[in-house]
């Protein structure tokens, strides 16, 4: 497996993820403390709820602009690689940043993760 396959791959999975913590936040799972800078601690009010399913969504899409430019799946248009890798940045800077720890500690990393793997995308 060449390493942009590789960092496809991981990309997507790590995405994954984050989409499935929006789904649950979503459906009401406790975890506010761990998104939006930690401002709804338990379940999300209904209007944060439905912003959730929508931030679901764009990540779905920026999984998929990956995957394509990886070569896993088939082309895109070149531009939504570089707007997910754009977006990606901005999401990893927000949690390097954001005011609640436990938010900070968990996502900084994965975050991280998504950069590097979509710097080795750009780089392929």
């Amino acid at each position: 497996m060449s390493a942009m396959v590789l960092a496809g791959y991981s990309y997507v999975a790590l995405i994954a993820v984050v989409m499935l913590f929006q789904a649950a936040m979503a459906a009401g799972a406790p975890w506010g403390h761990l998104a939006n800078g930690g401002k709804w601690p338990g379940r999300l009010p209904m209007p944060m709820r439905f912003a959730a399913v929508g931030q679901g969504a764009i990540l779905g899409m920026m999984g998929w602009a990956m995957a394509a430019r990886a070569g896993i799946i088939s082309a895109l248009p070149d531009w939504t690689f570089w707007a997910a890798l754009l977006a990606t940045v901005l999401t990893c800077v927000a949690n390097l940043a954001t005011p609640s720890r436990p938010e900070r500690l968990l996502w900084g990393p994965v975050t991280v993760l998504l950069v590097l793997c979509g710097l080795r995308l750009a780089w392929g």
